[in-house]
């Protein structure tokens, strides 16, 4: 049964990165959660430095599969450093944080991934009656300093409220964090779990419900290697709604600074926060966006785009716009829930409405210029999509660009981020 998985990791035992068809071989296997597991399992057991087949392979190991594995990676990490136990424990907070959860006291002992943004992701939906053990640790004497930092972030992680209010409430009064502004530095780090300050209250900033775009299968190229394409990952293949929506062209020409159009929802998407339209165009400049990195818009009754403000003289970028197609909507499954940039290496697709965005740097939330009042996310918009002459759109140099609504004014505004 696991003949293929075991010749693969005798191959890469012996020679690495140069066994004839390694990718392919491997996403092989991934038509059966066996050979997949035992591959996993292998590679676990034999290797402690990483490589990205590891990493590859993580997201077709299924969830049982995967609280053995993470089990195993923990039993590794008592012992000695891991990167691929570390990189289980990494993957496993990100697609099945519930998992970790009764192993959250071992976890802040061994700090697996320490220093690392997402180190502190295993505490990722922790349920109520889990938490308090970690409110108490927090406010506990014993507690040294830079242990209390980390607590005060992995109860941010748990997303719960009335947690939050908590950890940020303890970390303003006792002066947490030795910043010169300390309420500006703990807002930075709410608003990277999804919620910010409106009004001296503490809020969601983000959409109730997560869809990924789905495209057309012919829509991308296919001249990239099998796993950067856009058709192995899980996250390009989810069961898509038969709704479809105009995708990509031209709302405005102009040879300079070309008015895109993004997407048209004719009917808003039931569970977004936009009230008062029946349908909603978004569309922006994106070679403004590239030189200045920000860019806003006013909708009219209709739903329909116009810029706020002059538009600006560029210089450096030639951005043309998407290709034109329709894409339909799919509902995200929970593995699927949080995604991130860096762990997703280009395999995933990060084309989303709604949900928690996919920071590439700090998280920046737009206030609107109309009401002085932070905005809603609402959707994301990955790079290499096609342009209208067959190459590629880029979000600086490779990023994200991120849309953003203000109900109360009917504004959109676009942020991008790269590296």
């Amino acid at each position: 049964m696991t003949d293929k998985a075991k010749q693969l990791i005798i191959d890469f035992k012996n020679i690495g990165w140069q066994t004839p068809n390694l990718y392919e071989r491997l996403f092989e296997l991934t038509t059966n959660s066996t050979d997949t597991f035992y591959f996993a399992t292998e590679y676990l057991k034999s290797f402690d430095k990483n490589a990205t087949i590891f990493n590859d392979i993580l997201s077709y190991i299924d969830k049982s599969q995967f609280a053995d594995l993470i089990s195993s990676a923990l039993d590794i990490l008592k012992k000695q450093k891991n990167e691929n136990a570390e990189s289980v424990i990494e993957y496993a907070s990100l697609q099945f944080p519930e998992l970790l959860h009764n192993y959250l006291e071992l976890i802040f002992d061994l700090k697996p991934n320490e220093s690392t943004y997402y180190a502190d992701y295993p505490w990722r939906n922790l349920v109520s009656d889990r938490i308090q053990f970690f409110k108490a640790k927090l406010i506990s004497s014993e507690t040294n300093i830079t242990d209390k930092q980390k607590l005060f972030r992995c109860l941010l992680e748990t997303r719960n409220l009335e947690t939050i209010n908590f950890a940020y409430d303890y970390a303003l009064t006792n002066k947490l964090f030795d910043n010169e502004n300390s309420e500006e530095y703990l807002v930075a780090h709410l608003e990277l779990v999804g919620f910010t300050k409106r009004n001296d209250n503490i809020e969601n900033y983000c959409q109730s419900i997560t869809r990924h775009f789905i495209f057309n299968n012919n829509y991308f190229s296919d001249d990239r290697p099998i796993h950067t394409n856009k058709k192995q990952h899980p996250t390009w293949n989810l069961e898509a709604d038969k709704t479809k929506y105009k995708f990509g062209g031209i709302l405005q020409n102009d040879d300079k600074n070309p008015f895109i159009h993004l997407v048209t929802f004719d009917e808003i998407p039931s569970g977004l926060k936009i009230s008062g339209l029946s349908s909603l165009t978004l569309g922006m400049h994106i070679r403004e966006l590239n030189e200045w990195g920000v860019v806003f818009y006013q909708h009219d009754n209709f739903g329909k785009p116009s810029k706020i403000g002059e538009t600006k003289e560029i210089e450096n970028y030639s951005d043309l716009p998407i290709k034109e197609t329709e894409i339909c909507l799919a509902e995200t499954p929970n593995r699927w829930t949080f995604q991130n940039w860096g762990c997703s290496n280009s395999r995933e697709n990060l084309f989303r409405l709604g949900g928690e965005p996919t920071w590439i740097q700090s998280a920046e939330v737009l206030v609107c210029p109309i009401s002085n009042e932070k905005m809603d996310f609402l959707l994301q918009l990955d790079t290499d999509l096609p342009d209208i002459e067959n190459g590629e759109v880029y979000f600086g140099s490779g990023g994200i660009c991120y849309a953003f609504w203000c109900d109360k004014t009917k504004v959109s505004g676009y942020i991008m981020q790269c590296t």
